[in-house]
């Protein structure tokens, strides 16, 4: 189950009237869910390479992992591509984060410029060191593009596995009395998963600081992400 909009704000709002540090309207408070969720989000990814990077000498890191990929799970997608043009395949819009490119059943390898220019320069496309069907490459050629090496024939699909942008968060409402009413009709939940409900709350509090320009207010949610990042990585 997905982190509830209105459970999150009205935490946020109850932390934030405690000791009077301000009040955070709708649109202020939209802005500052959809920034946290994209941090939290972000820093799943930097959380696996971190875990990739240790030593793997117990359970706890396999535990770990597991933990975040069913975290990431409700984002990866799927799509198949069969109109590739020279080799160039146009990448969904709503990507984040690419995660595996195959050319029918052949896994493709991705390289950077540099590598797939001195790949290609080894020798003809008979040669044994050039890319073959069963042995693809692909690099970035644009922000929304890729180039695969050789070039896919017109009955060949190319699959990819990605990571996709969160949804945007939304409170939505209805004024009645000059006062902000939530409407569920109109809102959109979180995409991270509920357990990341107290997360939200710390980092959108952090975040609210600058906008009520109450500091202690940051400081409450700063320390309850430090407590938090202690606590993972103890």
């Amino acid at each position: 189950m997905a982190a509830n909009i209105n459970s999150v704000y009205q935490k946020v709002l109850a932390l934030l009237n405690k000791e009077q540090r301000g009040y955070l309207t709708p649109q202020e408070f939209n802005l500052l869910a959809d920034r946290a969720q994209n941090e939290i989000y972000e820093n799943y990814f930097h959380q696996i390479r971190n875990s990739n990077a240790k030593i793997k000498d117990d359970d706890t890191h396999t535990d770990t992992l597991e933990m975040i990929e069913a975290k990431l799970s409700p984002f990866l997608k799927s799509e198949t591509n069969t109109n590739v043009s020279s080799g160039v395949m146009t990448l969904p819009t709503d990507l984040y984060k690419l995660d595996i490119v195959k050319v029918g059943t052949n896994l493709a390898t991705e390289v950077n410029k540099k590598e797939e220019h001195y790949i290609t320069s080894l020798g003809e496309t008979g040669s044994v060191l050039y890319p073959k069907t069963v042995r693809p490459i692909f690099t970035r050629a644009s922000s929304t593009t890729i180039r695969i090496t050789p070039s896919p024939t017109d009955s060949s699909s190319c699959t990819i596995n990605y990571y996709k942008v969160p949804t945007t968060p939304s409170w939505g409402y209805v004024v009645v009395n000059e006062k902000a009413l939530y409407n569920v009709n109109t809102s959109v939940n979180f995409e991270l998963a509920e357990s990341e409900e107290e997360p939200l709350v710390s980092r959108i509090l952090m975040l609210s600081g600058v906008v009520t320009k109450q500091q202690d207010a940051g400081q409450v949610g700063a320390n309850a992400i430090q407590m938090t990042n202690q606590e993972q990585n103890s």
